[in-house]
């Protein structure tokens, strides 16, 4: 019979908000597999025990933080695409983007670098947000855009979240493309690619 969690006691703090930010700190410098709970404990002062008393495993911080994650990020597309009411504008909404992927980069590096593959539950809320969102870049493409056909709109709208993904990972990687371009000029590049979607 599968053990259930008694509630805690009222007078106990929860120090739930620190092992997150704890947890956080590691995966966004290195893999799931490569931490252990006991790691995610010592980087907040507290027994392993005490990290078991909020969490059941580290596959259950893992896929808060990244469910966590992937809210924000959905909200900060859907308001940088309610911006754009033309295809030139489409450069602006990459920036908008890659400016707040930077803001949160501790989360964005765990979301779209470190727990890539993780755990089936991290790849299906992967997979949804990329979905919902590819249905909303063409909700806007269709406004922008709207001689065109209803299949290429779906196409562009895929297509512009996967570049979004793309150039969240190379900034957050300092990948050879963002490292050649520089700052500058990948923005521009990524703002290009994103109007030809559409062109």
């Amino acid at each position: 019979m599968p053990k259930t969690r008694t509630s805690r006691p009222a007078n106990r703090p929860s120090r739930r908000h620190e092992i997150l930010e704890a947890a956080v700190d590691l995966l966004s410098v290195q893999p799931p597999d490569e931490i252990a709970v006991s790691d995610i404990a010592a980087q907040c002062g507290m027994t392993p025990a005490a990290f078991y008393y909020h969490f059941t495993s580290k596959d259950e911080i893992l896929d808060e933080i990244v469910g966590s994650f992937a809210q924000r990020w959905s909200t900060a597309v859907v308001d940088a695409l309610a911006e754009v009411s033309s295809p030139e504008q489409l450069p602006d909404c990459i920036d908008s983007v890659l400016t707040w992927v930077e803001e949160e980069e501790r989360p964005a590096r765990v979301y779209f670098v470190t727990s890539v593959g993780a755990t089936s539950s991290c790849e299906s809320v992967r997979r949804q947000t990329r979905n919902d969102l590819s249905r909303r870049a063409a909700r806007t493409f269709r406004e922008i855009a709207p001689g065109q056909d209803r299949i290429r709109v779906a196409i562009a709208g895929l297509g512009l979240i996967t570049l979004l993904e793309i150039v969240a990972r190379s900034r957050l990687e300092l990948d050879p493309s963002y490292r050649t371009l520089g700052p500058v000029q990948f923005r521009a590049t990524a703002g290009s690619l994103a109007q030809a979607l559409i062109a």
